[in-house]
């Protein structure tokens, strides 16, 4: 049979192939290719153009066949191909043209592979680029894909949580874009949002729930109703979410991290903690929980494998750990201390721990009435609020700086990106707050917007930037 084959394509080779003038040199068979113009194409181009050139003429007409495959869908995302042509006796090449659909669907960028298979049933004519693989870009977009996500708490057991979106230009404001989109109320204090992929995932704090979307569209996917008591913050690793709970305020016993199985959005699971699990950051598989300690104080960070979810020794900082920030291979976390009311004032501190030993490896000590709070990173370089003003550490300092970098300022959280400064201002707690950004070039105020009810935390959203 192989033999046959053989037999078969030479023959072939001598019916179709037009020898050189030289008849002192071998004559080489010709090499058909495939090529289009450019790799990247958008969606709303149009017409695309493959050419199929031979090296040398045949002496018949001989017929190409290709084959369509990728992850952009034939018919849809493009018209439909036959996979054959002809190119003609003597033709040096020929072209097959297809169009792009132009849609009005948001997508992820599509491929689209075209390769040659077979020249009149002979292989041997196929040249080494025999394939092209072309990328459709979309243009389409979503209504909140670039900008800025502000989440609101709105009032205790006033029901008026909510989320505003600003624009990339920083130029409008949209208020209670999940109540809009979703048709339904957020619930009663949004405590915090993370991201996990194209989903946003709300904490809702009194409401006892997770409130998930896609971040872009605001358009509900689902929601974790069930499992959950005083949830806090989130975080995903190992495919899981991870929650952290107050539980009961008055059980100081009861407090726990619940795993999230982010398929069904139901609790599969909890890890008991100790009391007042507040910020949770995960580096790979392991998750670090600050313990502010809910209404009482306390003064560790749990470490939690996410791969068997079980707890290990914990790591003790100061009173009241508020916030958390992974640099490089280091956790730093910045504690308030006890306030006054308590009658137990301590001091704040800043720890920086060594994530391969989980130890705390510097201390940075503020005095007795000191309470700082919202740490932020921008590179190498972090930011933290106190007494009204805002102060920079670069993660290779020493000793705590003594000039604040921007003071005389209210903010309820702040974060910073870019080289810019976020800051919300929930004024009296009962009007609209306002969203003030700050270059911190210069230090100085470039827009303050204002935004709706108890602004709690600053999130960025798709390929934002300035």
């Amino acid at each position: 049979m192989k033999n046959t084959r053989f037999f078969l394509a030479t023959i072939l080779a001598g019916l179709l192939f037009v020898a050189c003038s030289d008849d002192d040199d071998q004559p080489a068979a010709p090499g058909v290719s495939v090529t289009v113009t450019q790799d990247t194409f958008s969606e709303g181009d149009g017409i695309v153009t493959l050419t199929f050139s031979t090296t040398d003429t045949f002496a018949t007409d001989v017929v190409l066949t290709f084959e369509v495959s990728g992850s952009a869908t034939e018919g849809e995302d493009f018209t439909l191909l036959l996979g054959t042509l002809t190119l003609g006796a003597g033709q040096s090449s020929v072209t097959q043209d297809f169009v792009l659909n132009d849609d009005d669907i948001v997508e992820e960028n599509e491929e689209i592979i075209i390769t040659l298979t077979d020249v009149s049933g002979a292989s041997g004519f196929i040249s080494s680029n025999n394939s092209v693989t072309i990328t459709i870009t979309d243009n389409d977009s979503f209504a909140f894909e670039n900008g800025i996500l502000v989440l609101h708490e709105g009032n205790f057991f006033g029901g008026n949580a909510s989320v505003s979106f600003v624009s990339e230009d920083l130029s409008s404001v949209t208020n209670g874009i999940f109540n809009d989109i979703t048709g339904e109320a957020l619930g009663d204090v949004a405590q915090s949002m993370a991201f996990d992929g194209d989903l946003a995932y709300i904490v809702v704090n009194n409401s006892q729930k997770v409130e998930v979307v896609n971040r872009f569209s605001f358009e509900s996917v689902g929601t974790v109703d069930t499992g959950l008591l005083n949830p806090r913050y989130i975080t995903f690793a190992n495919d899981k979410g991870y929650v952290t709970n107050w539980g009961d305020g008055s059980n100081p016993d009861d407090d726990y991290v619940a795993v999230i199985d982010l398929t069904n959005l139901t609790v599969e699971s909890t890890i008991p903690v100790p009391e007042g699990p507040e910020w949770i950051v995960n580096n790979g598989n392991t998750l670090y929980v600050a313990h502010q300690g809910g209404f009482n104080q306390n003064n560790i960070v749990s470490v939690i494998d996410a791969a068997t979810n079980t707890a290990g020794a914990p790591i003790t900082v100061a009173d009241r750990p508020n916030s958390m920030q992974l640099v490089n291979d280091e956790l730093w976390v910045l504690s308030g201390g006890n306030p006054a009311f308590t009658g137990n004032e301590t001091a704040g501190q800043l720890d920086k721990i060594d994530l391969a030993t989980n130890t705390v490896e510097e201390t940075f000590e503020f005095s007795q009435t000191e309470h700082p709070n919202y740490l932020s990173v921008d590179g190498n370089s972090l930011y933290y609020l106190l007494s009204g003003s805002v102060f920079k550490l670069d993660v290779s300092d020493t000793a705590l700086p003594m000039t604040a970098e921007i003071s005389g300022v209210a903010f309820y959280d702040m974060t910073v990106n870019n080289g810019n400064l976020y800051g919300v201002d929930a004024k009296d707690f009962a009007s609209n707050g306002s969203l003030e950004i700050y270059d911190l070039s210069d230090n100085s105020l470039t827009e303050s917007l204002d935004v709706s009810i108890i602004p709690g935390a600053v999130y960025f959203n798709g390929a934002f930037s300035f």
